[in-house]
């Protein structure tokens, strides 16, 4: 100690002035933080979210015995709490429960504890602030979003777990505005309102309300208003052949609006040669696609040059899955884009086939459409090696028992193969996709998101990709079940699913793809998006 001593009388004295100044500034420092630091709630504070409350609890401060203490809790809607406090409250216990008499529903909000002071300790705790928390709030919208079948471009249907304590359904729009619709007890019985009047192409939020308390929330975006030349069918009943008739003499580039729940026949070759749209109209009271029934084929007029051929929300299909095509295509012509969307086809020998003379089209898609029952010239056949088609596109659709599925004997800039689920395709023998070696795709062909089975009835002795040498094949988050088994061409970066289609999916055999594998890791991200 008077080595010690000695040694600080030989220090300057500012220094020691400095030392002393530090020493005192320490036990001060000490004193203002002893509260925070030793009577502070403990750890952090944690929320569990439910339906209609959330708890938040924290732990007992160090030093401290449980019983002896009491917290104040205040919550604000921002984590400095500059603006007013919401909820304030006592609780002698480590955690409290916030209802929706507390808080709003689904709104964020930020608590703050601190522990208030008692005889022994001196004074309050410093605050400790959470991490941002909800109630999550209960859920009675049945789809989230909007099903696309309840949703035309002025109107949507809302469909709702019926409770007779709901009063109203609140819609904002994007822009804010807002619109008010009290529920009918008819309306509440049936879980379900029709809503007309809305803008088109606009973004909705719809919340249903008990009161003033949320019942849940879901979104939708009206479509778009049909335009340009329109040739409206659903005022003309009784006459299945109407669209055959009227198909090759409208004006190019016209809409046919058919009508939802009737079936249009298409009898005789049917010869195209202008451009044309055919789709259902909007009526949410009939939930049920116009259907097209094939007993023929479409075909195009020689020499003709057509900008698009376009099927949207439409059912089609055949009498004779060994002879009937949509378009059985054996005339010379040009065709931009040949589309499919949201279309159910099924029992034909091919859905497009070009047949025997030079015919071009630049853009094949199929988008968001199911598949099936399709004999030996599969979704897309190039039978000769004078016609072309330079991109394919498949996307977000299911495609299943089916012998082939493209196929072409010439060459195409891109094919595209995303979000599918595909099951019994091809049949023995045959190829997911077929180029033969001889033919390429210059841009490469594309596997992203796709979940491929089994092959047609069942057979595991199918074949994968061919194309010529010069041919990438690129795959991103695909898969295959244990029953894909391909003998030669196989597709390499798939990844291997440890079970058979009847292991992954619900009902294969008829068409429901809906997972019955809840751990398949790619559950949420592969396949067609209406089985996620």
């Amino acid at each position: 100690m008077k080595n010690l001593f000695s040694t600080y009388l030989k220090l300057p004295s500012l220094v020691l002035a400095l030392v002393v100044i530090g020493f005192a500034s320490c036990k001060e420092d000490d004193e203002n933080l002893a509260p925070m630091r030793m009577f502070q709630p403990g750890g952090i504070i944690s929320s569990s979210s439910g339906e209609s409350s959330v708890r938040l609890s924290w732990k007992t401060p160090p030093n401290t015995v449980e019983s002896n203490v009491s917290y104040t809790v205040e919550v604000a809607k921002d984590t400095l709490f500059e603006t007013p406090v919401v909820f304030s409250g006592v609780t002698d216990t480590t955690y409290i429960v916030l209802t929706e008499d507390d808080i709003a529903v689904k709104e964020t909000y930020f608590a703050r504890i601190k522990t208030n002071a008692t005889e022994t300790s001196g004074g309050e705790s410093k605050w400790l602030t959470s991490n941002s928390f909800r109630i999550r709030g209960i859920q009675l919208f049945l789809d989230n979003p909007v099903k696309g079948t309840d949703i035309a471009d002025n109107a949507v249907i809302l469909r709702f777990t019926s409770r007779e304590e709901l009063t109203r359904i609140v819609l904002t729009s994007e822009s804010g505005a807002t619109r008010e619709i009290t529920l009918t007890p008819t309306q509440k019985a049936q879980g379900m309102v029709t809503v007309t009047g809305l803008e088109s192409r606009t973004t909705y939020t719809a919340d249903i309300l008990a009161g003033n308390r949320n019942r849940g929330s879901t979104t939708f975006r009206t479509k778009e208003p049909l335009s340009g030349i329109l040739i409206d069918l659903r005022e003309i009943e009784g006459r299945p052949g109407v669209l055959e008739d009227t198909i090759t003499q409208v004006p190019n580039g016209s809409t046919i609006i058919l009508k939802r729940g009737f079936t249009y026949t298409i009898s005789s070759t049917t010869l195209l040669d202008r451009s044309v749209t055919i789709t259902s109209g909007s009526d949410l009271t009939v939930p049920e696609l116009a259907s097209i029934y094939f007993t023929s084929n479409f075909n195009i007029v020689a020499g003709s040059n057509i900008e698009k051929i376009v099927f949207k929300d439409v059912i089609m299909s055949s009498d004779d899955a060994t002879s009937r095509y949509i378009f059985n295509i054996n005339n010379a012509s040009a065709i931009d884009t040949v589309s499919f969307d949201n279309v159910r086809a099924s029992k034909f020998r091919g859905i497009v086939r070009l047949q025997s003379q030079p015919t071009t089209i630049n853009n094949f898609r199929v988008n968001n459409s199911v598949i099936d029952s399709i004999g030996s010239y599969g979704v897309i056949n190039i039978d000769v090696a004078s016609s072309k088609v330079e991109k394919i596109s498949i996307r977000n659709s299911t495609i299943y028992k089916a012998e082939k599925f493209v196929v072409s004997r010439n060459n195409s800039t891109s094919v595209l193969l995303e979000n599918l689920t595909i099951n019994e395709l091809p049949i023995a023998g045959q190829y997911l996709v077929d180029y033969n070696t001889s033919n390429n795709v210059s841009d490469g062909i594309v596997l992203r998101n796709v979940i491929l089975g089994t092959g047609k009835a069942d057979n595991q002795t199918i074949r994968g990709i061919r194309a010529g040498a010069t041919t990438t094949v690129s795959v991103n988050n695909s898969y295959n079940t244990s029953d894909y088994v391909t003998t030669n061409f196989s597709i390499s970066g798939l990844t291997p699913y440890n079970g058979t289609a009847l292991n992954l999916w619900v009902n294969p055999k008829n068409g429901d793809f809906r997972f019955k594998d809840q751990n398949f890791p790619g559950r949420n991200t592969a396949g067609d998006p209406r089985w996620r």
